[in-house]
């Protein structure tokens, strides 16, 4: 039991400070998303934008090989979380505001992404062997992909709803 609360211990006190404040922003826009809001469409689009700035990352960090999985992962990302938009979890208000039906399936999807990547990273770390095998890299390239690209899927999805919808 001890070993495995060195080794916890010696991977959070191996992680970079500024990732903290990073996960706790992210995670605080994740819950926000729990509940009915209204907001303006710049502010819809925030946590998408920082989940697609974190996909470039691993797109500038991926090796050359991996790429197609990270394409082949963005297109079925998109995809599924284009269809778990419903069309009546936004509405485009008078004022061009957006009303947002809460739940929880940001804060999900944003607790996966965010444990996905800190776990490959801390794999990684450990046996940086596994990282240079064509397995780990093209999986890890797709996941990662598709994980943050069902945040597109569905910031695309209400982007369509706003711009089709009538003004409530």
């Amino acid at each position: 039991m001890a070993a495995i609360v060195n080794t916890i211990a010696g991977i959070v006190n191996h992680t970079p400070l500024w990732v903290w404040p990073l996960y706790a922003l992210l995670l605080f826009l994740g819950f926000q998303r729990t509940r009915d809001s209204v907001v303006p469409l710049r502010r819809m689009l925030i946590l998408p934008l920082v989940v697609s700035v974190l996909a470039a990352f691993g797109f500038i960090a991926a090796a050359p090989g991996a790429l197609p999985a990270m394409v082949v992962g963005l297109v079925v990302g998109s995809s599924v979380g284009w269809h778990l938009e419903d069309t009546d979890a936004s509405l485009r208000l008078p004022d061009g505001s957006i009303w947002l039906r809460g739940e929880w399936m940001s804060f999900a999807q944003l607790v996966a992404v965010l444990a996905f990547r800190y776990a490959t990273a801390v794999v990684t770390a450990m046996n940086p062997g596994l990282g240079a095998t064509p397995a780990w890299q093209l999986g890890t390239a797709f996941t990662s992909a598709a994980l943050s690209a069902m945040f597109l899927g569905r910031a695309a999805a209400r982007l369509r709803n706003y711009s089709m919808a009538r003004i409530a």
